[in-house]
């Protein structure tokens, strides 16, 4: 039986070398060891081993007010309220309240998205964009800790037509809302007053709203003049 030769040559090795280089630069290689992925901490956000012991501490079925930081630093005037539904090695997943959706799109055509739209939204621990985590106040925690009497005497110092801002609990809802407008009337005791509502939640409406206001059946938090 003849056996076979084989021929090297070192200008094919060279080339074989060469190509091999081209596909390491340009090609994926399914069996090359894998990178860890960097965290991007965003100035002032917790850490990821935070907000994953927060948020595994306050368990699910809770409402969590969160608040972001945007690529931009920005920080988020109003946090997003959900409802934990589900916790992972790697995430959370909460369902948003809709806190002032139906009232917004009773007044206006505008759409509200995320923080006041529906639906489900996962957060990544390693995202590193969040910088607060709590637990959502509920209406005896809010009743417990607002001050009547203060309440009542910042009314009393407001005439008809001041620009001012509202926040009151939502009992239907179940959470906070921030309102602004002008004052139109208010009682002799400074315990019942009516809100020409320009914009809920910093959102402009494109029809103004008047609302009733009683201090202490509606749970107002605070007011503040602009």
């Amino acid at each position: 039986m003849k056996s076979k030769i084989y021929h090297f040559s070192r200008h094919r090795t060279d080339l074989f070398m060469r190509d091999q280089s081209i596909l390491k630069r340009y090609f994926f290689w399914p069996f090359s060891k894998g990178k860890k992925k960097k965290i991007i901490l965003r100035s002032g956000a917790l850490q990821p081993e935070e907000v994953k012991k927060r948020v595994q501490e306050i368990g699910i079925g809770k409402q969590l007010e969160i608040i972001r930081i945007g690529f931009d630093g920005t920080i988020d005037d109003i946090p997003i309220i959900v409802e934990l539904i589900d916790i992972s090695d790697y995430s959370f997943t909460g369902r948003i309240i809709n806190l002032e959706r139906q009232m917004i799109e009773s007044v206006t055509d505008k759409m509200i998205y995320a923080k006041k739209g529906g639906g489900v939204i996962e957060f990544y621990f390693n995202d590193g964009d969040i910088k607060e985590i709590n637990i959502s106040k509920d209406r005896e925690l809010f009743e417990q800790e607002r001050d009547i009497s203060s309440l009542k005497e910042i009314l009393s110092a407001l005439d008809k037509g001041d620009h001012i801002l509202v926040a009151y609990f939502d009992q239907k809802q179940k959470g906070t809302i921030n309102t602004e407008g002008s004052l139109m009337e208010k009682d002799e005791n400074n315990e019942v007053f009516i809100l020409q509502i320009e914009k809920i939640n910093k959102i402009d409406l494109e029809k103004k709203i008047q609302k009733r206001f009683n201090i202490k059946e509606d749970l107002v938090i605070d007011i503040e003049m602009v």
